[in-house]
C-alpha cells in the first residue's frame, strides 16, 4: 500500500502588498545598490517597498526541458546560467523574484510576497531617466479541503530496475544499502510538468522556466526552519504537455485521483528524463473528486506519502498560470513526498494552523510544524544515499530570484484566479487586513467577492510586505 495525500484547503503566504486605493498599480522598479561579494541587491520597487535580495539557486546548470505530445517528447538541455543569474529572494517577505538589466533599466518578475506580484508593462514607453513600466497586483487567498486516503499500489517497475529510472545490478543477497543518515541538506532534485491547460499561457520556454524557478524558490521558503537535515528543492527539469492528457477531462475540471494515478504511469513508462527525487505536476484544470455523493471541486492537490525517491514520487496541484496562486499547495504536496502527514497530534494539532493543515494558523501556515519536521528527518535518514546525492547538473532556480508577490498585482491575480466565478464580469481587488485579499465582480444586482491570501512579497502596509503570512520588513533572498 502507498499513501496518497489530498490538499484541499490551500493556504497562501500572506505577505506585504501595496493596498491602494487601487488593488493595482504601477511603478518604476530601480536597484539602490549592488553587493559585489555576495552578489545580492537592494531593489526599490515603490517609495514604500525596498527589498534586500539575496542570490537564489534553484536551478540545474543544465536543464531538461521536454515538449510532450502523445507520441513523442523533445527534449533539449537548458543552459540555465543566464536565468539563475537573475533570480533572487528575501526571506524575510518571501519573495521570488527574477531581476534582468535590460540597456541601463531593470526588469522585475515574481513574487513580492504571497499576495502581491510584479511583472513589467510591454509595450510602453520609458520614463524620462529610461524605467521601465512595472505593474503590482495583488492575488486572492484560495481555500483548500484536505483528504488522506491510500490506494492499492500496482507493480510500477520491472525487477532489477532503479527507483530513480535508470537500472542497476541485482544486490547479492542480504546486502544492507548504505543510508543517509546524519546528512546535513537533501537537495530534492525536482522535474515538474505543466500541464496542457496550465501550459498555454507561455509563449517562450524560457518563460515556463523562469516562471516554474520563482515558483519553486518560493517554496523554499517554507522550509526555512527545517534542521538536520536543511531541505532545498532545486529544479532539474520541465516539461511541457501540449497534447497529452493524463486523465479525461471536459476541457475545464479532471479527476484529481485519476490524473495522479496517470502521472504516476507516465513517469513510470521512463518519459521523465533524468533521474529527479520527485516528479510534480502543475495543472490549470479544476481538479475534482467525490465527496458524499457529489461532484467537488475544491480539491486543490495529491501527492503520494514518503514517495521520494521511488516509483511514486509523484506530487500535483492546482496553480492558475502567471499568478503563482499554487505556492503552498505545492509546498504542502511535497511535504507529503518527504514523509510529512497531516498535523493531527495532541503535539501538533490541526488547529495550530501549520503549512500541514489547512486551517489559518497566521504565520505558522507558512512553516513546517516540528512534528513535519521529524517526519520528514525520519524519511531522510532512511533514504539510500544514492537518493541524497545531487545527480543532476541542472538546477533551473539559479537565476530567478523573485517570489509571486514581486511580480503579479492584485487586480491581475483577482481576474485570473477568480474567472471562473466572475463568469465574464469586472473583476476587482479589495483591501482586507492581515496579508488577505477579497476579489469581487459585479454582477449588477449583487456583488460576489471572495477572500484569498497575500502571495509573499506583496506589500500590505506602506514599506512593508507580506512573508509567510508575516506584515512587515523583510529581507527576501539569501
Amino acid at each position: 500500500m502507498f499513501g496518497f495525500i489530498v490538499y484541499l484547503h490551500s493556504i497562501m503566504p500572506l505577505y506585504a502588498v501595496y493596498m491602494a486605493a487601487a488593488k493595482e498599480f504601477y511603478t518604476y522598479p530601480r536597484i539602490l545598490q549592488e553587493r559585489a561579494t555576495a552578489g545580492g541587491l537592494v531593489l526599490q520597487l515603490t517609495e514604500k517597498i525596498t527589498l534586500n535580495l539575496k542570490k537564489s539557486t534553484v536551478l540545474a546548470d543544465n536543464l531538461v526541458f521536454v515538449t510532450s505530445s502523445k507520441r513523442l517528447n523533445q527534449m533539449e538541455n537548458v543552459n540555465t546560467s543566464h536565468i539563475q543569474a537573475n533570480l533572487f529572494h528575501d526571506t524575510k517577505y518571501q519573495s521570488s523574484l527574477m531581476v534582468r538589466r535590460i540597456d541601463g533599466a531593470v526588469k522585475v518578475e515574481g513574487i513580492v510576497n504571497d499576495n502581491l506580484r510584479i511583472k513589467p508593462v510591454h509595450e510602453t514607453e520609458r520614463s524620462l531617466k529610461g524605467e521601465i513600466l512595472h505593474k503590482m497586483f495583488e492575488i486572492p487567498d484560495i481555500k483548500e479541503r484536505f483528504i488522506d486516503f491510500a490506494l492499492k499500489s500496482e507493480p510500477l517497475r520491472k525487477e532489477g530496475e532503479h527507483s530513480r529510472g535508470h537500472k542497476r545490478k541485482q544486490p547479492a543477497p542480504h546486502t544492507v544499502h548504505e543510508r543517509a543518515s546524519g546528512t546535513k541538506t537533501f537537495t530534492v532534485e525536482v522535474h515538474v510538468i505543466s500541464d496542457k491547460a496550465h501550459q498555454q499561457d507561455f509563449q517562450a520556454n524560457e518563460e515556463l522556466i523562469s516562471y516554474m524557478a520563482v515558483m519553486t524558490n518560493a517554496v523554499n521558503l517554507r522550509y526555512l526552519e527545517m534542521a538536520s537535515p536543511k531541505i532545498k528543492f532545486i529544479l532539474v527539469g520541465v516539461t511541457r504537455t501540449k497534447k497529452l492528457d493524463f486523465a479525461p477531462s471536459d476541457g475545464s475540471t479532471i479527476d484529481g485521483e485519476k490524473m495522479l494515478y496517470g502521472l504516476r504511469k507516465y513517469y513510470n513508462q521512463g518519459k521523465v528524463p533524468g533521474k529527479p527525487d520527485v516528479v510534480f505536476l502543475l495543472t490549470g484544470f479544476d481538479m475534482t473528486d467525490i465527496q458524499n455523493g457529489r461532484l467537488d471541486s475544491s480539491l486543490k492537490g495529491k501527492a503520494a506519502l514518503g514517495g521520494v525517491c521511488t516509483p511514486n514520487a509523484i506530487g500535483e496541484c492546482e496553480d492558475v498560470a502567471l499568478s503563482y496562486s499554487g505556492v503552498n499547495s505545492m509546498a504542502h504536496e511535497l511535504a507529503h513526498t518527504l514523509g510529512s502527514s497531516h498535523d493531527s497530534t495532541k503535539e501538533c494539532p490541526w488547529s495550530m494552523g501549520y503549512l500541514m493543515s489547512y486551517v489559518d494558523g497566521g504565520l505558522r501556515k507558512y512553516k513546517l510544524s516540528p512534528c513535519s519536521q521529524k517526519s520528514i528527518a525520519t524519511r531522510v535518514n532512511n533514504l539510500p544515499n544514492d537518493c541524497i546525492r545531487v545527480l543532476s547538473d541542472k538546477n533551473y532556480l539559479t537565476h530567478h530570484k523573485r517570489v509571486p508577490g514581486q511580480t503579479v498585482r492584485a487586480n491581475y491575480f483577482c481576474k485570473r484566479v477568480f474567472m471562473r466565478e466572475a463568469k465574464g464580469k469586472k473583476v476587482k481587488a479589495r483591501q482586507t487586513p492581515n496579508c488577505k485579499i477579497t476579489c469581487c465582480s459585479d454582477a449588477g444586482a449583487f456583488v460576489n467577492c471572495k477572500t484569498y491570501g497575500m502571495l509573499d512579497g506583496m506589500e500590505c502596509m506602506p514599506g512593508k510586505t507580506c512573508k509567510r503570512g508575516v506584515c512587515g520588513k523583510h529581507e527576501w533572498f539569501h
